[in-house]
């Protein structure tokens, strides 16, 4: 490392202190998978700007916090670490602004890469984003289709089970959400859905009961843990005769 790099190095763990923000952004990666973390800035033009990487671990006591570096623009300061890479891309907004956009993407995420990530930009006003990870063993939707009877009239409702599983015993809460053809759903902005939440030793699980007419509850539906997502087609079955086989849930 040259004396230029050193003193970039010293500058920004000066102004990275140990308290942490408030208004970090969680996100649930899925183990084994690829994670990508972007950060977004519009800033001054300057030859001068620095963004920096950084990492620390979630078992790092945060009284004492060891932040890791990870990138300073393009260039790693991990190079022994190959799942790390980055993406950066400078587009000009006017004569005066510029926005700098940079990704950092983990590959084959494990259960050593929860912590915070903080992605800085230094210049004459330093400005920061903070991801919070956390890493799950899977996020699975049920049943994976379901097909409504052609012959079916009135009020008709499904029942779709969203099973996020997580090894880590003590935690007991995710944030899991529900879509309906690119509407949100909920107890409180629909009066046709209702959420109920379980909790068993190893999985976290949000049920959706959803009714309406057959053509209403078609369509695609979502369950999400940000930003991992899982799709179901509810269809109508126009071949379905009146024995047919298909399942049907309903609820008052």
């Amino acid at each position: 490392m040259n004396i230029l790099q050193q003193w970039l190095f010293f500058i920004v763990i000066i102004h990275i202190s140990a308290e942490l923000q408030s208004s970090h952004r969680l996100v649930t990666a899925e183990y084994g998978s690829d994670l990508s973390l972007l950060c977004t800035f519009q800033n001054r033009d300057s030859d001068g700007t620095i963004i920096q990487w950084l990492y620390q671990n979630a078992t790092d006591n945060i009284r004492r916090a060891h932040w890791r570096p990870l990138f300073l623009n393009a260039q790693s300061l991990t190079p022994k670490e190959t799942r790390y890479s980055i993406q950066q891309k400078v587009q000009q907004i006017n004569r005066t602004f510029i926005t700098y956009s940079t990704i950092l993407t983990l590959a084959k995420v494990t259960d050593f890469d929860e912590g915070l990530y903080i992605c800085k930009l230094l210049s004459n006003e330093t400005m920061q984003m903070t991801y919070q990870v956390r890493v799950i063993q899977s996020l699975d939707i049920t049943p994976k289709q379901l097909l409504i009877p052609a012959n079916e009239i009135g009020q008709y409702s499904v029942r779709l089970n969203c099973i996020l599983r997580d090894n880590h015993m003590n935690r007991r809460h995710h944030e899991i959400y529900w879509w309906h053809n690119n509407k949100r759903l909920g107890s409180q902005t629909s009066r046709y859905a209702r959420i109920v939440k379980n909790v068993t030793q190893h999985s976290f699980i949000s049920t959706l009961l959803y009714t309406g007419e057959p053509a209403n509850v078609a369509g695609k539906y979502i369950c999400e843990s940000k930003p991992l997502r899982r799709y179901i087609s509810v269809e109508l079955n126009s071949g379905s005769s009146p024995g047919s086989n298909e399942k049907r849930f309903f609820f008052k």
